[in-house]
């Protein structure tokens, strides 16, 4: 089996983040199973970092023409999966309705294994308008009675992060601090919001806080593309009936695609 698992962060952007990915992969994927790791082109971003840049809906719309474009890139090479590691899971209705192979994406993927490990959730997010993000698409999946409101850590920064992928210390007493309000409004399970963050946090190795279980977000989109996988192994795919599953014709397509300069 192998996924194509898309970053959002760009080439050469925090090397530590791709290595120690790549590191934890043979834990949690298991034997057969090869994941690809795929950033965004360098300089995508200018000299932002990737949170700053996502938060606003036409940027992120301009940025997923790239995703997908790599999803069609990742059918037509063989992958068995295309996953995208995100909690925001960027157009990821766009890429289902374009592709036959399976599209899991870690924001989907992590909530709804929450909901396997407790009757409610919260996902706690650094970086401004992340959490408004993430109420909505909770909301769109129709999750907001299995959710609590999304939290912000306070005063913690994409540097602050990233320092945490070395030494966790900080990073995760913050956290620790926002999930244990959390805990005390009755979330029952944890998502760390970003996959970067969640990297900070499960490379700590910290599973658990005050006996309230946190999902591993790379587990959640590995584990996921695996059983997806399987699930297309038996016969089983995504509906093509409706608007949001709906894929266009060939030629609708390919006239498309060639007339915004995409093919």
């Amino acid at each position: 089996m192998r996924i194509w698992y898309q970053s959002l962060f760009d080439a050469g952007r925090v090397p530590a983040y791709f290595d120690g990915v790549r590191e934890r992969i043979p834990a949690i994927a298991r034997p057969g199973t090869e994941v690809h790791l795929h950033s965004m082109p360098k300089g995508v971003y200018g000299e932002r970092t990737p949170a700053e840049c996502v938060i606003y809906p036409y940027v992120a719309s301009l940025h997923a023409q790239i995703i997908l474009d790599n999803g069609l890139r990742a059918q037509a090479e063989g992958y068995d999966v295309f996953a995208l590691s995100s909690v925001q899971d960027p157009a990821i209705e766009e890429a289902r309705s374009l592709l036959d192979i399976p599209v899991v994406g870690y924001g989907e993927a992590a909530m709804h294994f929450a909901c396997l490990l407790g009757s409610r959730f919260v996902i706690i997010v650094f970086g401004e308008r992340f959490d408004q993000m993430l109420d909505l698409r909770v909301k769109r999946l129709g999750l907001s009675e299995r959710a609590l409101p999304t939290l912000q850590m306070e005063r913690t920064t994409f540097g602050d992060v990233a320092k945490g992928l070395h030494d966790a210390t900080a990073i995760v007493e913050s956290f620790t601090h926002t999930a244990r309000k959390a805990i005390a409004l009755g979330a029952e399970a944890i998502i760390p919001g970003q996959l970067y963050l969640s990297e900070a946090i499960a490379r700590a190795g910290v599973t658990r806080i005050d006996d309230v279980p946190i999902v591993d977000g790379l587990a959640a989109v590995v584990k996921m593309a695996e059983v997806m996988a399987d699930f297309k192994k038996l016969g089983i795919t995504v509906t093509r009936r409706g608007y949001t599953h709906a894929q266009p014709p060939k030629d609708v397509l390919e006239h498309a695609r060639k007339f915004h300069g995409r093919s």
